[in-house]
């Protein structure tokens, strides 16, 4: 009996929690989307080249940018930053994280140090639900700024080193560009993007900085991943859920 009570619990906590979910299952969003982006021209010291182009509706609201920055003139090749989009539309699937873009650094070992910034990168993230007629969801350029250490080539090195070159430059992220946007679906159900740095190779983050090694090229990737906010309704259900399994419990104790 005590079996069977906790089973009947179990299957009302169960019931509960996928009626739920089945609210919100019937037209399903599908999401792609397309992300352009580059440098704006900032920096006394940099030069910029290859103008990204592409339709208005794309296209960040700061023009013209850039794919490449480069600086220091006088050496052949020159230290440089090379982003690369996916300018899709690519598909995004749910709660997994979706690479939008790759920030290469080409790290070119000069004879004096110097520094840069800020620098604005901009990049226009737009994401499409195509769960009947295709519709805008989300529209957003805000700009990743950063700045820029290139250090003196001459140990013993400044902490940390990560890197273990000689020695390591470093990238200060503002992490404006990189914050959560909620936008809703096609079915009105609700949504956040979230984003991050991610996929590191010759390069490591510490808080809000990247420490990249000289003489090398090193890699890190901006990532977003979308995830469904719960409907209060959806809450309500799973709370009832837990009660049930609750009372069944004890129901069982009482037993």
């Amino acid at each position: 009996m005590k079996s069977k009570m906790l089973r009947k619990g179990l299957a009302v906590g169960v019931l509960a929690i996928a009626s739920g979910y089945a609210l919100q299952a019937s037209a399903a969003p599908i999401f792609s989307f397309t992300e352009y982006g580059g440098f704006e021209n900032q920096v006394a010291v940099a030069t910029y080249s290859v103008p990204v182009v592409g339709a208005a509706s794309v296209i960040p609201a700061v023009t013209p940018v850039y794919s490449t920055m480069s600086w220091v003139t006088g050496l052949n090749p020159q230290s440089s930053l090379n982003l690369a989009t996916v300018t899709g539309p690519a598909a995004l699937p749910f709660a997994t994280w979706t690479t939008i873009s790759t920030l290469t650094h080409n790290n070119i070992i000069i004879p004096t140090s110097t520094s840069w910034g800020p620098q604005n990168i901009w990049g226009r993230l737009v994401v499409t639900d195509s769960s009947g007629p295709a519709s805008v969801r989300l529209d957003s350029d805000d700009a990743i700024t950063i700045s820029f250490v290139e250090t003196l080539n001459t140990a013993p090195c400044p902490a940390p080193n990560p890197q273990g070159s000689t020695c390591d430059d470093h990238f200060t992220f503002t992490a404006v560009g990189l914050q959560s946007l909620f936008f809703n679906a096609n079915d009105g159900t609700h949504w956040v993007a979230d984003f991050r740095l991610a996929n590191l190779v010759g390069a490591t983050q510490i808080g809000d900085t990247v420490y990249t090694a000289e003489s090398a090229s090193s890699h890190l990737d901006v990532q977003v991943r979308v995830s469904q906010v719960p409907e209060p309704a959806t809450l309500s259900l799973f709370g009832l859920g837990l009660i049930g399994l609750g009372f069944a419990r004890r129901r069982q104790l009482k037993g």
